[in-house]
């Protein structure tokens, strides 16, 4: 981290941790839990909130040219580790401060304060994600260990916005105008940071207790400013190892439109992305691109996955029989093709396929035991430059 953000944002952070501990002081403090306790006081709540994923990854790269040689890699690393504080001052304001603490570093992930105006609206400021379902829905919630390399192309991560969202019983809609990370430096003076506006809307035409369809529809126009060009890379279905379909800085402006899918019927599910990429080159012809997945997942054991019609994301899936309760937990099995096509992007250009099976067993609802296989296939532009990428990927994750 570096700049002034990291420090403004601590002291807030401290701020608003010393005013709701002041303000529980003068009523009675009744506690909860809610995966860890929760305090509430009054109109105050205050909780403690993480995740940690712990994995193991053996992976192999098989290369078309001879020169280079084949890789055989196999560790284990800790791939999330997080901790933060969530709460509400009243009905109408809540916030939530969330730190990444991996590889000896501290960065910033979700930093919100939200004004609940109405039931309906809210307005919303900080550093946090605003697009594609499986990207706004949580990494505790999503069937596979990594969110594919829709996710990577489109570079959809978490950055300072301003979002004003209206949602009723089974529909939301918002609006957004956002910047750069908080974690990233200032600009130098005199030169501006990147700025993007967009917006997403959900509807949930089916919400019964066996069956729920999701369909959204988002936008959004980036312009690079004074700040790197936009580049466009995919890594194959993992956050470990060589993104070898790699544009290298060539964005100056683009425009992103995405489309998002989800049918639930008792266990079993079908979800689905597609996203559409028009890149303003600096230079030279301007290309563009689009981005897909597609995925089923069964619950043999009898689940249903929570799409909560009212956020249009996931939430916590619900263990019939946990076995802090004496049963088995639950179990899921999943497949996943991804597809991203950047052909018109020259040398550094290609396409890559991806073809994911996984399971993931849930001893009870804030515990995962996951394992995925992946077969990644670049084609790349240059020539004899194609890569095939065998992944194997072991998961231990808990949250609270």
């Amino acid at each position: 981290m570096t700049g002034r953000k990291p420090l403004l944002w601590a002291a807030a952070a401290a701020a608003l941790v010393a005013g709701v501990a002041g303000g529980a002081q003068a009523q009675e403090t009744a506690t909860s839990w809610k995966g860890a306790p929760q305090f509430e006081s009054g109109d105050f709540s205050f909780k403690v909130r993480g995740r940690v994923y712990y994995d193991v990854i053996s992976q192999e790269q098989d290369f078309a040219n001879p020169a280079v040689t084949d890789t055989n890699n196999q560790l284990s690393r800790l791939r999330t580790a997080r901790v933060g504080v969530e709460g509400t001052w009243n009905q109408d304001w809540a916030y939530k401060a969330e730190l990444s603490l991996v590889g000896g570093n501290a960065a910033w992930e979700d930093l919100v304060l939200e004004y609940k105006a109405s039931d309906m609206t809210s307005l919303m400021v900080g550093n946090f994600k605003t697009v594609g379902f499986e990207n706004v829905s949580s990494s505790r919630y999503t069937t596979f260990m990594e969110r594919g390399p829709i996710e990577n192309v489109l570079g959809i991560g978490r950055v300072m916005t301003a979002q004003a969202k209206m949602n009723g019983a089974n529909w939301t809609a918002a609006v957004f105008v956002h910047g750069d990370s908080v974690n990233a430096s200032d600009p130098a003076a005199g030169a501006s940071e990147q700025v993007a506006f967009g917006g997403r809307g959900t509807l949930a035409p089916i919400n019964t207790d066996t069956s729920k369809v999701h369909l959204g529809l988002w936008a959004r126009k980036r312009d690079h400013a004074d700040q790197s060009l936009y580049s466009y890379s995919v890594r194959a279905n993992t956050a470990y190892g060589t993104q070898h379909l790699s544009s290298g800085g060539v964005g100056d402006t683009d425009t992103q439109i995405g489309a998002e899918a989800l049918w639930i019927w008792n266990s079993v599910s079908v979800q689905g992305e597609y996203a559409n990429f028009d890149v303003d080159r600096a230079t030279g012809a301007d290309p563009s691109g689009k981005a897909y997945y597609l995925s089923a997942s069964w619950f043999p054991t009898g689940e249903m996955r929570n799409l909560d019609v009212r956020k249009g994301e996931l939430g916590r899936t619900k263990i019939l029989r946990p076995v802090t309760a004496g049963g088995i937990g639950a179990i899921e099995l999943a497949v996943r093709y991804d597809n991203v096509d950047m052909t018109e992007f020259g040398a550094g250009g290609g396409e890559y396929v991806g073809y994911t099976g996984g399971a993931t067993w849930y001893p009870f609802p804030y515990v995962r035991f996951m394992a995925n296989y992946t077969q990644g296939q670049y084609g790349l532009n240059a020539a004899n430059a194609d890569v095939d990428v065998n992944t194997l990927q072991f998961r231990a994750q808990f949250d609270f």
